[in-house]
Formats: structure tokens, C-alpha cells, sequence
């Protein structure tokens, strides 16, 4: 029996994956020069599935960068030159308003509180950024985007950037409202880390701020197929394989299925003895990480399913031992689903 990873990143891997790899190496795909052109068949295939199964408007390019934490970097640093603001609803959207911090800026923040949606938000005067996580994959929150988008609507001028690390390609996203957003591939796309994809409104991109990956000649070059540097060439070309596949299924169907998976472990976790879903307001529970409140019982329960070769991520940071996630990706079907909650009910 192989073993099922349901941690929240790195995952389960896509379960093409590992068939484009072999190709891949087959092909001396790992070899290949960053300037040749088979190199920019491979960049623009990965680009024009990522804009399909995003429905990626052509006012937006896509570019590619290491990681989503280099993502959150790039943008304040081409973005913010005194302030933005940010929404703060766990640990990693503190680690976003805290890089601004140290990179000098006057930045401000507010947390988010579940009783007030986040459009009813007073942006401060002088926000250059206003910068929102979607889904926080730390606490299993979920902002939805109506708020969202509402929020762009009160404050046409202020560009929002939103993370999406582990929301996306779930996340049905109108960029007529976004201007920036980011997500890393050892997430909803299950391939291996080391690769984030940073979309941005085309009117930003001609912004020249920041020593490294500037925007202007970031996306420079990838209008041309090519990135400023060598890229992760692996991971871009898994990336054009795995969209055709998804693409295939088609997103609609992978959307529905992520929410029949999300609703069947909610509704598990509402009536066992287990634990109960961290976030008990129901519109701000996340379909993506499933985040359950077990009673410092995180090490032992995450033992007992490693021993039926099953992987759940524990809490994070202050909730290590408190919670554990459960990442309810596209690659988890929905028998891995249903085998894992016939796990948690086999456990004493």
C-alpha cells in the first residue's frame, strides 16, 4: 500500500505526476537550456494552461518565481514604497505583513474578525497595496471573494494582491478585481516544490522597483517565453502537462468535487469524538484545508494514521499539537477521502 499524503504542502503528488517525469527525463527535459527555444514551447504551454484553468484574462501576465514567500517579497518590494495594508487571519499572512516590516516599511495591519465581513474594512489613507490570503492554510480560514472583490469595489485605485498558496486552482477567481495574486505548485497543482506562479495586472508590471526580479524585466522576459534566470525548467514543463489534465476533467468538475470532499469531512468531524472543525463559522471554513481542533491529540492521531500510511500535517506554529489539516486537494479523490475518514474512525 503506498502511502497518502493529505499535509497541506508539499502533497500528494497529481496522479499523472509521476508518469511526466519519466517523460521528462526521457526527454532530457532537466538538460535543457532556458534559452532554447524547446525550452520556450515548454514555458508558453505551462503559461496557457495556467491561464485556461484560471480563466486568466489577457489585462494579466504570469510569470514564475521560486516560491510563494519569494512571491509576497517581489511584490511588496515592487509595489510599496511607504505603505500597505494587510489582513491578517493566521500565520502566514503574519509572515507577509511582517516581510514588509523588515524590508522597511511603514506597513499596517489589521486581523480579521469572523463577525465582520472584510469589506466593511477602513483601508488607511496613503495604502499603495492592500494585501489579503484567500486561504490561510495555518488556520483553515477562508475569506470568501465576494468580500473580497467589494473591498476592490470601495477602493478602485488601491491595486489588492491576494494569495491563493493553497486555494488555488479551486479558487474561482474574477481578476477584474484582482490585480495580483500568487500560489506555489506543491499544493492544488501536486507537483514537487520549488516553483510559484505570480499573475499580474499588465498596467503594474512596468514598475522598475526592487534589486532582484524587478517587474519590468520579469516580465520582459516572460512575454518572450523565458525567465531572468535558470528556472525550475522541471517543474514548469509538469506544470503544462498537468493543466492539460486537469483541463481534461475540466475545473467546474474538480470545484464541485473539492466541495462534496470538504462537506463529507466537515460533516465527520461535526458528529465524531475525534475532534471539531477549528473554524466554526461555516462561511469562512476553507474547502481546501480542512483544519479540526483535536485537543493536543496532534501527535498521537497523526501516529496512529502514519502506521495506515496516511499523512495528515499537524498544527501549525502555536497549534502544533492543538490541531491537525487535512489538505483537500485535486490529486485527494474521493475515495482517498472516504478511506481516510474509515481511518479516523478505526482509531482508539
Amino acid at each position: 500500500m503506498t502511502i497518502i499524503y493529505f499535509t497541506p504542502g508539499p502533497s500528494q503528488l497529481f496522479p499523472t505526476a509521476q508518469k511526466h517525469i519519466q517523460q521528462a527525463l526521457k526527454d532530457d527535459i532537466c538538460s535543457l537550456s532556458h534559452r532554447s527555444n524547446s525550452f520556450k514551447v515548454i514555458y508558453k504551454e505551462a503559461v496557457r494552461g495556467i491561464r485556461k484553468l484560471l480563466t486568466i484574462p489577457d489585462t494579466h501576465e504570469i510569470a514564475f518565481l521560486s516560491s510563494s514567500l519569494e512571491a509576497m517579497e517581489r511584490i511588496i518590494e515592487n509595489m510599496v514604497i511607504n505603505k500597505s495594508f494587510h489582513v491578517i487571519d493566521g500565520a502566514f499572512s503574519q509572515k507577509w505583513y511582517d516581510m514588509t516590516l523588515s524590508l522597511g516599511k511603514k506597513s499596517l495591519s489589521t486581523t480579521l474578525e469572523l463577525s465582520k465581513p472584510v469589506n466593511s474594512l477602513t483601508i488607511p489613507k496613503h495604502t499603495e497595496l492592500i494585501c489579503i490570503t484567500h486561504n490561510e492554510t495555518s488556520t483553515g480560514i477562508m475569506i470568501p471573494l465576494s468580500e473580497i472583490y467589494r473591498v476592490k469595489k470601495r477602493n478602485p485605485s488601491i491595486p489588492i494582491a491576494l494569495d491563493v498558496v493553497s486555494s488555488a486552482p479551486y479558487a474561482a477567481i474574477d481578476f477584474k478585481y484582482i490585480d495580483i495574486a500568487f500560489f506555489s505548485v506543491q499544493k492544488g497543482l501536486g507537483l514537487p516544490a520549488g516553483l510559484s506562479i505570480l499573475i499580474v495586472n499588465k498596467r503594474l508590471t512596468q514598475k522598475s522597483v526592487g534589486s532582484y526580479h524587478a517587474f519590468k524585466e520579469l516580465f520582459k522576459k516572460s512575454v518572450d517565453n523565458q525567465t531572468p534566470e535558470t528556472p525550475n525548467v522541471l517543474d514548469i514543463y509538469l506544470v503544462a502537462q498537468v493543466t492539460k489534465d486537469m483541463l481534461k476533467k475540466r475545473i467546474q468538475a474538480i470545484r464541485l468535487e473539492t466541495e462534496e470532499k470538504a462537506d463529507m469531512l466537515y460533516n465527520f468531524f461535526e458528529t465524531c469524538n475525534i475532534g471539531r472543525p477549528f473554524i466554526t463559522d461555516k462561511k469562512y471554513r476553507s474547502s481546501t484545508t480542512i483544519v479540526i481542533d483535536v485537543n493536543n491529540k496532534s501527535e498521537q492521531i497523526a501516529g496512529l494514521l502514519k502506521k495506515k500510511r496516511m499523512i495528515v500535517g499537524r498544527g501549525y506554529g502555536e497549534y502544533k499539537n492543538t490541531h491537525i489539516r487535512i489538505a483537500n486537494f485535486p490529486q485527494h479523490s474521493m475515495k482517498m477521502m472516504k478511506d481516510l475518514i474509515s481511518a479516523f474512525r478505526a482509531l482508539k
